[in-house]
């Protein structure tokens, strides 16, 4: 594959149906050894491909196709001014990771010590117990008019 100075290659991925002439850029990294980003004339848009599966495919172009480097240029410029590498669009960190709260140091009690008030009879409660026995509270004069 021979790559201009820019590392951009015009080529053509010899796929059956599905060929088309393709640029391969360089600096779009996909984050993974194993795979490539292609612009697809055909399908108009940068893919991802396994590199595995197309090195094999992939051509020069032909004297008759080279007349469509023009064109192929045009387009893999317009789309890959709206393109970001997959890289690029995940977040190092994910963010629900990010929106879940840090977990303390100490793990709290999965288990309550009291009983609820409502669950015992009359007959449970101890004086004082509920801590209101002791409290005094003094009546207010009713003032009419007040």
């Amino acid at each position: 594959m021979g790559l201009r100075g820019d590392g951009v290659w015009f080529g053509f991925l010899q796929a059956g149906e599905k060929s088309s002439p393709v640029v391969r850029d360089t600096s779009l990294d996909t984050g993974k050894p194993s795979s490539i980003y292609l612009f697809n004339l055909r399908r108009g848009a940068i893919l991802e491909y396994q590199l595995a599966v197309v090195e094999g495919k992939l051509r020069e172009l032909t004297e008759a196709e080279a007349a469509l480097v023009d064109e192929l240029r045009d387009a893999f410029q317009a789309a890959r001014a709206s393109f970001t590498p997959r890289r690029a669009r995940r977040p190092k960190y994910s963010s629900r990771a990010l929106s879940r709260p840090l977990r303390s140091e100490e793990p709290e009690d999965e288990y309550v010590d009291e009983i609820p008030y409502q669950l015992l009879g009359d007959d449970d409660v101890m004086p004082g117990a509920d801590g209101f026995d002791d409290l005094q509270v003094e009546p207010k004069e009713h003032r009419p008019g007040a």
